[in-house]
């Protein structure tokens, strides 16, 4: 999922909330802010495909299977270039921390989902670019699977609570985020938002 404005270290602040109709109020607020009760997450099976830590050398595969999930995504059509420079900024400031957040799956010898965290407490979304599956393995669970075992990452890191944020209807909001308890409220958000911590977009 993807959250309307970023102040990274060393890049301007940026909008994608900027491009859409301005909503009248809560109701017609194009934004979903899901959260989950950590330490009511359930144990991850050990069962199905690796998850593992991105290594900081993957960090470039980390962007390009996120931006390929969220060009396979026509409801982000309108904001491709946006979430790119978010993406990008987000992947280059999360993985300079000192122990970076990231869960991927590899098949074979490359990534095919990944899922960028901000374990930070005061984050405004925990789930940085959402569970994000190449569109050749969608359909299989592995975008849940992979939220999953964010939530107990996050979990494990310390946090009783853990948020992300999507757009309306898109696959995230109908079918994925809601698992695990996730509770989604419509939020609205300014262009000039001057938090440096965000969110993106979630495939099943």
């Amino acid at each position: 999922m993807l959250f309307p404005s970023l102040n990274g270290p060393s890049c301007r602040s940026t909008s994608l909330a900027a491009d859409m109709p301005a909503s009248a109020g809560r109701d017609t607020s194009p934004w979903l802010r899901f959260t989950w009760a950590c330490d009511k997450v359930p144990a991850v099976p050990v069962v199905g495909d690796l998850i593992r830590p991105a290594s900081r050398e993957e960090a470039e595969q980390v962007v390009k299977v996120i931006l390929l999930s969220f060009s396979m995504d026509s409801t982000w059509n309108d904001s491709l270039s946006k979430v790119e420079e978010y993406i990008t900024a987000s992947v280059a400031r999360l993985f300079n921390e000192e122990d970076p957040l990231c869960l991927v799956i590899p098949k074979g010898n490359r990534i095919i989902a990944a899922s960028l965290l901000d374990p930070e407490s005061g984050a405004v979304s925990s789930l940085v670019s959402g569970p994000s599956v190449l569109m050749e393995y969608r359909n299989r669970g592995i975008g849940s699977r992979l939220l999953h075992a964010s939530l107990a990452a996050l979990r494990d890191r310390g946090l009783s609570s853990a948020t992300g944020i999507t757009r309306t209807r898109t696959t995230a909001a109908l079918h994925v985020y809601p698992k695990f308890g996730g509770i989604g409220e419509a939020v609205q958000f300014s262009s000039s938002s001057d938090s440096r911590h965000q969110v993106g977009e979630s495939k099943s």
